[in-house]
């Protein structure tokens, strides 16, 4: 449908049609305008925010506009009034709203694999997210909440075939994500994301090129408690629904509304302590 700029979003291909924001979630200063442009794919459009602080007419020719400026922290999320039950969603941070992935309300595997030590020097480690029965999942890359360099969360378990994005934070700061074996390695980069899919079953443990000790991640694929250990991944292009080249850990929470929970996490959200901690 559209694209915002300033930063700018646009209509694009996802939910079966020209039925999503592209990038679906932007983070900009207090102050700025936000213009979404409509790219003539999808029928009609428009943009409504979802506590009625803004909205544009219906519109439907390539090239039409709609602005706003966001002068004050926090999270505006908004909707395609047409299109919402198909997942037409987007979200506008401002500022330092925190919205991060450590505000979501993770879960944690009940029995945790061997890490042999690989977490020792890394921050932030509580457990292994339990992600299985999700096709695609994102970490994020880059500083925490707290300010620390991380990948948040740095531990999840997937179900073979899952899509795994890295979502970098922004900044000055530059990260690759490598495996420990050398199989897999992103660019060096600060912000946008990059993804593979995870196929087999095993543990493939990745570090930052930057800090290989302090910032480091694992991904869990399949029954790993079996004897038969073999991970493979591909590249992942990545195109769809909600834009990629985006934010960062502070999308996680975004992005849960933006795939259709009804609100998103509170900020007083905690993740759940794996169990006997």
């Amino acid at each position: 449908m559209a694209r915002t700029q300033s930063s700018s979003t646009s209509a694009r291909r996802g939910n079966g049609g020209g039925f999503a924001f592209g990038p679906a979630a932007v983070r900009v200063d207090p102050g700025t305008t936000v213009r979404w442009e409509w790219t003539g794919e999808g029928g009609t459009h428009n943009v409504v925010a979802t506590d009625d602080a803004y909205g544009s007419d219906l519109l439907s020719d390539p090239g039409e506009t709609f602005e706003h400026s966001f002068d004050s922290d926090g999270v505006s999320l908004y909707v395609c009034g047409p299109h919402e039950a198909m997942g037409m969603k987007g979200a506008v941070v401002v500022g330092d709203a925190d919205i991060g992935a450590g505000t979501a309300d993770l879960e944690y595997v009940a029995r945790e694999p061997g890490y042999d030590g690989w977490f020792d020097e890394t921050a932030g480690f509580q457990g292994t997210v339990d992600w299985r029965g999700r096709e695609e999942v994102r970490i994020g890359v880059g500083a925490t909440a707290d300010g620390v360099a991380a990948f948040s969360p740095p531990a999840v378990h997937v179900d073979p075939g899952t899509r795994v994005i890295w979502e970098w934070a922004g900044g000055d700061a530059t990260h690759a994500v490598v495996a420990d074996d050398d199989s897999y390695a992103s660019p060096d980069r600060s912000s946008g994301s990059w993804g593979l899919v995870f196929d087999g079953t095993g543990i493939s443990k990745y570090a930052s090129a930057a800090a290989p000790d302090a910032m480091r991640g694992v991904v869990v694929v399949g029954d790993v408690f079996g004897s038969v250990h073999d991970v493979t991944t591909r590249q992942l292009t990545l195109l769809g629904a909600v834009g990629m080249g985006l934010l960062s850990p502070l999308a996680f929470g975004v992005f849960l509304w933006l795939r259709g929970r009804d609100t998103p996490p509170d900020a007083g959200d905690v993740a759940k302590p794996r169990p006997g901690t």
